[in-house]
C-alpha cells in the first residue's frame, strides 16, 4: 500500500517536470508599424515651429520702424526763354524849324512844345497852367533885367498878365515859360496869344487855342 502511493507521487512529480520542460508558444508578435515617408519632415517642421515659438516668446520686442514720408518732388517749371531785341541807336533831331542860334536875327525864338496842346478840350471855368518851352535862336541874349513875357491879344483867360524871365537866356539855350489861366465859363473855342518883350521889342508869339465844354 505504501509503495503504491510512492509511485503515484513520483509519477505526479515526473509529469509536472515534463510539462515544465515543454516549450510554450510565444504570443503573436505585434505588427511592424508602417513608416510614413513624410513623418521626418513633419517632425522637422513641428520642431522648427516649436523653436520659432520659443524664440518669439523669449526674444526682446523689436521696435516698429517709423516710416518717414517721402516728399513728392514738385514739378519744376520750364524756364521761359528771354528774348533781347537790340534796337540800333537813333539820332535825335531837335524839334526846331530853325537851328538854334542861326536865325540871323538879333531877337528870335523857336517854340519847341506847348501844354495844353492846341484844340484841347477843357471844362468851363477850370483853372490850368499854360506852358511853353522856347529856344533862343537869335544872336542876342534875353536879359532877365529887361525881358519878360506877357498877354498880347485874344481871349483874356489869364490870372496874371505879365511875368519876368527866371534867368538870362543866352543864344542856343531853351527855357520853360508858364502862365496861370482859367477857361471861360461859356462853351466855345477860345484863343489867347502871348509874346516875349525886351524893351520896345515884341517877338516870339505863343498862341494857345482851347475848346471849352
Amino acid at each position: 500500500m505504501l509503495r503504491r502511493r510512492s509511485r503515484t507521487f513520483l509519477l505526479s512529480i515526473v509529469t509536472i517536470l515534463a510539462l515544465a520542460c515543454v516549450p510554450t508558444l510565444s504570443p503573436a508578435s505585434a505588427p511592424i508599424p508602417t513608416l510614413d515617408p513624410n513623418a521626418p519632415f513633419t517632425a522637422i517642421v513641428q520642431t522648427a515651429g516649436a523653436a520659432a515659438t520659443q524664440t518669439a516668446l523669449f526674444a526682446p520686442p523689436t521696435a516698429t520702424p517709423t516710416v518717414t514720408p517721402t516728399r513728392t518732388p514738385t514739378e519744376t517749371p520750364t524756364p521761359t526763354p528771354t528774348f533781347l531785341f537790340l534796337v540800333p541807336p537813333t539820332h535825335t533831331v531837335p524839334p526846331t524849324l530853325i537851328p538854334v542860334g542861326s536865325s540871323g536875327l538879333e531877337f528870335e525864338c523857336q517854340v519847341i512844345s506847348q501844354e495844353p496842346a492846341n484844340e484841347s478840350v477843357l471844362t468851363a471855368g477850370v483853372r490850368f497852367e499854360a506852358r511853353w518851352i522856347v529856344a533862343n535862336v537869335g544872336k542876342a541874349a534875353w536879359d532877365s533885367d529887361n525881358a519878360d513875357y506877357r498877354y498880347s491879344e485874344g481871349t483874356r483867360m489869364y490870372l496874371q498878365s505879365i511875368y519876368d524871365f527866371p534867368a538870362t537866356i543866352s543864344p542856343g539855350v531853351t527855357v520853360e515859360l508858364s502862365a496861370s489861366m482859367q477857361a471861360p465859363s461859356n462853351p466855345g473855342t477860345y484863343t489867347t496869344t502871348w509874346t516875349i518883350t525886351i524893351g520896345k521889342r515884341s517877338f516870339c508869339p505863343m498862341k494857345l487855342t482851347i475848346n471849352v465844354q
